[in-house]
């Protein structure tokens, strides 16, 4: 079993109806690291918190998604 713990970027712009440029000028986090997390790469804690504070998130867990991958043999 493989558990990935990811920031959903595409599933955040599309309930906001934002694009990844208005995420970037309201968070204040550059467009390429934005990409970076939208392809479901880590994000640190700190960004985490950029975003959610930005989007006026008071729970930034609410932010994360969870995909758990069962591998067959």
């Amino acid at each position: 079993m493989c558990v990935e713990i990811y920031v959903d970027i595409e599933k955040i712009l599309q309930s906001r109806g934002m694009t990844l440029s208005q995420l970037s000028d309201k968070t204040g986090i550059d467009k390429g690291n934005l990409s970076r997390i939208k392809s479901k790469k880590p994000i640190t804690f700190k960004t985490l918190n950029k975003i959610a504070s930005a989007l006026g998130e008071e729970d930034p867990m609410s932010l994360i998604s969870v995909k758990v991958k069962i591998k067959q043999n």
